[in-house]
């Protein structure tokens, strides 16, 4: 009996399950069967449905129970707080999380409404909780669900913590039986956090500036139909800034209706934003992402809306932080190096780490000296209350530094500007492959294969330095399934499967003497990766 058969014969599934259990057709019910959603230091996240393949209640209860058995080794009274996003059937799993963590003897704090992932960051930490769960699929489409566990610290969990969840969930019994919801909200096993602790976290946020001006500062921000509205509008409001939102946009809504792929990244998403920008000349438009955890944002420059790349905002923050104080900026392998010349114009260090905040993280919990942290995708962070990605204090940080810029008759753009004229220009862009399924897996794993048996010597004209197999070199990382190049020049590339969507990333970074020039050697870059991976 296959894997398909047993669970329509299992009464534990209830008819809904089964009735779409039947309904799928050959194709679907191929994906939704063929594997189990892996749980990795990301947590699980998948499309949502019905199978092992796939999110769903039963699913949570599964790695809910796993994550239970986890806490309970941590802790003689474990605790964890829970939060939960505004995609499809965020609500229903959040419940299902607290109901089994609660039913095996995990107090649960659960927030009662829509929260980001950086406030259940600060949660886990002010609550002084053994562990922490964000239901969310942070920036992919409507169809994705998936389930974020957190350490004590408030960090995500590294590798060998995830291996330990692991363990318990392959050791669970078929069937999972959980006490009722009332009776555990009865008992006190789980009870709703305070609305104060949001207000102590947008607080922080506010105490956290560097500087204050009172120059007037006009923004358009885009929740992306997301969870950040709330906080972003409460932060920018009492840094005196003329917030104005994009209305359609703004309430939580896990269709998203107007952007299907809710990814900052993607200029798409800020079509409305423009609109209103142009309308209202605002100086900045923003849109976080719908978990609240990554930010993009466009810069009025010369009558036009200008892109910043995550690159470009981490090295306007490394900049702007750097003219105050000095400390330690941490940073992925995969994020500009432009960042460690500037860095060392200050004398201060730069740490990488893998991909992954999680990283990030736990490499505060080892510094007193912290000052930002940033990744290429958006992420960013430069107070020590949470220890994830936050977008809403990085809306706060970039208001701060176009306030102050804006008094010097600067914008982001012109300060950008004159960095690369001190330190030379740099192109960053991802190459990405988007290869679904089992056979897009094998896709990916054939060419990853073929990247690392076939090096090449040399990119537009400039030879290998350094090569760097983070599988199987010994580094001073974790092993993970990445490899870096290092050319004259200054050029690099590193290339990696995403770890929470069906995707090969290729990283490319190139410098030059101007953004002409970088841009005619990132295409004569562009065609020999595509020659040499097709």
């Amino acid at each position: 009996m296959d894997v398909f058969e047993k669970e329509l014969m299992d009464p534990q599934y209830d008819n809904d399950y089964h009735s779409a259990m039947l309904s799928l057709t050959r194709d679907d019910k191929y994906d939704s069967y063929y594997k189990r959603l892996e749980f990795g230091t990301a947590g699980m996240r998948g499309k949502l449905g019905v199978g092992p393949n796939r999110m769903h209640i039963y699913q949570v209860r599964r790695v809910s129970a796993a994550f239970a058995a986890y806490l309970l080794e941590q802790s003689e009274k474990p605790s964890c707080a829970i939060a939960f996003d505004s995609r499809r059937g965020s609500l229903e799993f959040s419940r299902e999380a607290a109901v089994t963590l609660a039913s095996r003897g995990v107090k649960v704090h659960l927030f009662r409404d829509y929260s980001s992932t950086p406030e259940l960051s600060y949660a886990v930490r002010e609550l002084r909780a053994t562990g922490g769960v964000v239901i969310t699929a942070s920036h992919n489409p409507p169809e994705y669900n998936g389930y974020k566990v957190y350490h004590s610290s408030g960090r995500q969990l590294l590798d060998n913590e995830a291996d330990q969840v692991v363990e318990h969930l392959e050791k669970l019994p078929n069937a999972l039986r959980n006490r009722s919801y009332s009776e555990l909200i009865e008992e006190g096993l789980i009870e709703f956090i305070p609305v104060d602790l949001l207000v102590n976290y947008d607080q922080r946020i506010l105490s956290g500036r560097k500087k204050s001006s009172d120059t007037a500062l006009k923004v358009v921000y885009s929740a992306l139909h997301g969870v950040a509205g709330r906080g972003t509008q409460s932060l920018l409001k009492g840094m005196a800034v003329d917030f104005i939102k994009v209305e359609s946009q703004f309430e939580p809504d896990g269709e998203f209706p107007e952007v299907n792929y809710p990814n900052p990244e993607d200029v798409v998403v800020f079509e409305k934003a423009i609109e209103i920008g142009k309308k209202e000349q605002a100086d900045l438009l923003l849109a976080s992402d719908p978990d609240g955890d990554r930010i993009g944002v466009m810069v009025l420059h010369q009558g036009n809306y200008q892109p910043l790349n995550g690159n470009e905002i981490g090295l306007l923050m490394a900049h702007y932080l750097l003219g105050i104080e000095k400390g330690e900026i941490i940073t992925s392998i995969v994020s500009t190096y432009l960042l460690d010349e500037l860095a060392k114009d200050h004398g201060v260090r730069v740490s990488r780490t893998l991909t992954g905040f999680k990283y990030i993280g736990e490499r505060m919990n080892r510094i007193y000296n912290f000052l930002l942290g940033f990744e290429e995708s958006y992420g960013y962070l430069s107070l020590d209350h949470v220890r994830d990605k936050d977008a809403i204090q990085a809306a706060g940080r970039l208001c701060e530094m176009a306030k102050v810029y804006k008094e010097e008759s600067k914008t982001l753009i012109d300060v950008l500007s004159e960095i690369y004229e001190k330190y030379g220009y740099e192109k960053t862009q991802q190459i990405v492959f988007h290869l679904e399924g089992q056979e897009g897996a094998q896709k990916i794993e054939k060419m990853m294969e073929d990247f690392r048996n076939n090096p090449s010597p040399s990119l537009v004209g400039c030879q290998l330095i350094r090569n760097i197999d983070y599988l199987h070199d010994e580094t001073e990382l974790p092993k993970a399934d990445v490899l870096m190049r290092f050319y004259e020049g200054g050029h690099w590339l590193a290339f990696r499967p995403s770890g929470t969507e069906p995707k090969l990333k290729i990283y490319v970074g190139v410098r030059a003497n101007s953004k002409d020039e970088a841009d005619e050697i990132y295409e004569r870059v562009y065609e020999e990766l595509q020659q040499s991976s097709s």
